[in-house]
């Protein structure tokens, strides 16, 4: 297979990139060391529950979408109402998300001194200190410790599982640093942002691209597993299952690397001038220390968190509130160890049998790292007790499969950006590898889909 491309790791990272290596006239070779396709996503049908055991929804993205219609999904493809409300629970109460300057206005979520201190962001001075911040500092100057407890890390709890004081604003919210950088403020950044980006589509004479608001929440009739599964499908004989990579060296000749995998008991090698590694963190780093031992290093120690996902079902007789949104998450101080619900059976239709409800519920993370260790008896306590305190329910909960995962989330801690920037500097010494994932540029399914077909095009293109 000389001269085409290998791509390792066959989550929808690594499923994304061989896709559009192929749609490209490429030829790769996908190699994925489970027995299945899609990594984290993975769709389950529990006694006519349909439990979704890794991501429970996609945001739209135009990578999304696009992707949607070349695989022939668009009648499989799913938005919720995009104006279903999220939750905060503080102070013993749900409090919608305000999601407008009125809403902002008439929530209870926030004092008033706190709405007023708000209004002083633009004429706060800019930080002058140079190097990353944490997500927490960078709120509280800016923002107000009000808005950082109970909007901002809460959201953040729900996205990465993280600490804020912990987490870096370059690295999560980059672009509200970059704001402040350049324009001295959130808001006086984030109009110029606008006003450039309306002025160069017209520089361009760009068409509108597709509006993304109904987009809000995503997925599929069968779940969120159809996305990797009909990728698996389209790559037909380019893709490998039950393949282990036991080896990738670099050659001095052309083609330029050469992968060893076990597959059935039988020791297979390759060789292809380009590589894709979209494998966890600590898996590439093991792969690529005979390639370029400096960007193994980078990646050895990079750090990620566990979480246990806990879904309970309940009768509808049994609820205290109607589910009429997305969920909730709750601020360390609300005084749950959940860190959050999601809603699953009032955002897609067929998610329950008649009569039930049930939540999908995360615990753990960087604030509760023993959590994901605790028994499903007591994650099922835990979990249940705090559900009665939101939701009013009654009765005992209908037990469905818990899945842990002991490396769920990679953290962007305070270093990461400076991390990244060497990660790639490292990575273009080495002609032809590309490395993909969620651990550099973004935890987010969208994320995953926008640098898998990028990395796939400058490939293509070299």
């Amino acid at each position: 297979m000389a001269g085409d491309a290998i791509v390792i790791g066959a989550g929808i990272s690594g499923l994304t990139a061989a896709y559009y290596l192929k749609k490209a006239g490429r030829n790769p070779l996908l190699l994925e060391s489970a027995d299945r396709a899609g990594g984290v996503i993975e769709s389950l049908d529990a006694e006519g529950f349909l439990i979704e055991r890794g991501p429970n929804s996609l945001r739209g993205t135009q990578e999304l979408l696009d992707l949607t219609e070349d695989l022939s999904l668009t009648r499989e493809f799913m938005a919720g109402d995009p104006h279903a409300p999220a939750y905060v629970y503080f102070g013993g109460e749900l409090h919608a998300v305000p999601m407008s300057p009125t809403a902002l206005v008439k929530t209870r979520l926030l004092s008033t001194s706190a709405k007023l201190r708000l209004l002083k962001e633009p004429f706060i001075r800019p930080r002058i200190a140079t190097g990353e911040e944490s997500l927490a500092s960078f709120v509280r100057r800016r923002l107000g410790s009000e808005v950082l407890e109970r909007i901002v890390a809460p959201f953040v709890s729900g996205v990465y599982a993280g600490d804020v004081e912990q987490l870096s604003v370059q690295a999560v919210f980059g672009q509200f640093a970059e704001f402040e950088a350049e324009a001295g403020s959130i808001l006086r950044g984030a109009i110029r942002a606008a006003r450039r980006a309306k002025q160069e589509a017209a520089r361009k004479q760009e068409p509108p691209k597709r509006s993304l608001k109904p987009y809000r929440l995503c997925s599929f009739k069968n779940g969120l597993q159809s996305l990797p599964r009909t990728l698996a499908k389209a790559l037909g004989g380019c893709f490998v299952s039950s393949a282990r990579v036991t080896d990738v060296q670099a050659q001095p000749s052309i083609p330029k690397f050469r992968v060893t995998y076990e597959l059935h008991g039988q020791r297979q090698s390759v060789a292809a001038d380009r590589l894709i590694i979209a494998t966890p963190a600590d898996a590439a780093a093991r792969l690529l220390q005979n390639v370029a031992p400096a960007l193994a290093s980078l990646l050895t120690d990079l750090p990620y968190t566990s979480i246990a996902s806990v879904p309970l079902a309940y009768r509808v007789e049994q609820l205290g509130r109607p589910l009429d949104g997305f969920g909730f998450l709750a601020p360390r101080s609300a005084g749950l160890r959940t860190l959050g619900s999601i809603w699953s059976s009032s955002l897609f239709p067929n998610r329950a049998p008649a009569g039930w409800a049930y939540c999908t519920n995360f615990i753990g993370g960087e604030t509760d790292r023993a959590a994901a260790q605790l028994s499903d008896e007591e994650l099922i306590r835990i979990v249940h007790g705090d559900l009665q305190k939101v939701l009013g329910v009654t009765g005992e909960p209908r037990r469905l499969p818990i899945t842990r995962w002991p490396r769920a989330i990679p953290q962007y801690v305070i270093g990461h950006a400076e991390r990244t920037k060497q990660i790639e500097t490292a990575l273009a010494q080495v002609k032809g590898l590309r490395l993909i994932g969620n651990y550099l540029h973004g935890v987010a399914i969208g994320d995953c889909l926008r640098n898998a077909k990028m990395a796939a095009a400058t490939l293509v293109q070299t």
